[in-house]
């Protein structure tokens, strides 16, 4: 690469990154630290300079997780390690109280319907992407979902090639993918080693859900 390439090349990425840092970060942007965060859902972001609240999995387990956006003069907010953005994780014993309190009463109720059921070991959530090209979210993130209870089967179905993943926006269902299956397996086989621990240690654990 020449002088003059570097220059301009050096010039861009200058551009775009002070594009970017004009805005504060949106809490469905932060992913930090990779090896140990996975985002499932933000539940309330408050906008610029508030308190942002998001359900997603620390180490493979459940977690609620907080953090406060950032301003134009702050961007990444807090808190945040070696410069890129990150989430607080809520101790168990108090999520409860945090999603009944008043700043997010504001949130949908079917988003609490979901944080409830993942944080209470309900249902267990992965993420994929639909591989149908007609679909009109070809490529976007889907949330699988399955009832915590019947995840034993559920594994047994995913070992033999048995199981196929749904998309509810175009009714699709497909067999996963070796790279798929390497992504959502240890999220299931982690969710169903912890409700059986669970089980074991005689932690409450809420009835069977009726099927729909």
């Amino acid at each position: 690469m020449s002088y003059l390439e570097h220059y301009v090349l050096t010039l861009v990425k200058r551009h775009a990154y002070n594009h970017f840092m004009d805005q504060y970060i949106k809490p469905s942007d932060v992913h930090a630290p990779k090896r140990h965060w996975s985002l499932i859902q933000v539940l309330f972001d408050g906008g610029e300079g508030q308190s942002s609240l998001a359900i997603g999995r620390w180490d493979n387990r459940p977690v609620l997780a907080m953090r406060w956006n950032g301003t134009k003069d702050n961007p990444l907010g807090n808190p945040q390690s070696r410069g890129l953005p990150t989430w607080f994780v809520v101790p168990d014993q108090h999520w409860k109280q945090i999603l009944e309190s008043e700043p997010f009463r504001s949130v949908h109720e079917d988003a609490l319907a979901l944080a409830r059921s993942f944080l209470e070991f309900e249902r267990v959530y992965a993420l994929t992407r639909c591989p149908n090209p007609k679909c009109r979210d070809y490529q976007k993130l889907v949330l699988l979902e399955y009832r915590t209870r019947e995840l034993g089967a559920i594994l047994d179905k995913l070992n033999g090639d048995k199981l196929k993943f749904y998309h509810i926006v175009c009714d699709g269902s497909w067999k996963p993918t070796k790279r798929e299956k390497d992504k959502v397996m240890p999220v299931l086989r982690a969710a169903w080693d912890d409700y059986r621990q669970r089980a074991k240690a005689g932690v409450e654990i809420p009835p069977a859900e009726p099927k729909r």
